[in-house]
């Protein structure tokens, strides 16, 4: 096996573990072509509070896959990103604890909202997607 086979394979079965491990109940995501991730890109952790600004963890015009892990949140979460294939914005909201994968075009952002000090606690994983071809 060739140096970037074991990677994909070391990246999807970390990632299927998570998702297995970390939260059980409510798992949603898009259908993820696994052969497109080209690298790894970035992981990391935040806090977003309500009446606070999005924090925009992707800002480019390259395509993504990034899991998205709510480990504790006492209010919803927005999250913004733009579609693969007609790069219109969408925006999802996520209730309470769970784990969402999207893919995302050169755009994702996240945010607590609703009324008072409420948060929402996450960590994610960002990978390349290479273009379709």
């Amino acid at each position: 096996m060739g140096g970037q086979t074991i990677g994909r394979l070391i990246v999807s079965s970390a990632l299927f573990g998570l998702a297995v491990i970390a939260v059980p109940a409510g798992i949603t995501a898009q259908e993820i072509d696994f052969s497109r991730i080209g690298a790894f890109e970035s992981m990391g952790a935040g806090t977003v509070r309500t009446g606070s600004p999005s924090k925009t963890l992707v800002d480019d015009d390259e395509q993504h896959a990034i899991f998205l892990t709510i480990w504790t949140s006492d209010t919803d979460a927005k999250v913004y990103w733009k579609t693969l294939d007609s790069n219109q914005e969408q925006t999802s909201v996520i209730h309470g604890t769970g784990v969402r994968a999207f893919q995302t075009n050169g755009e994702f952002k996240i945010e607590a909202f609703g009324e008072g000090g409420h948060e929402v606690k996450y960590d994610y994983v960002l990978l390349h997607l290479r273009k379709k071809g």
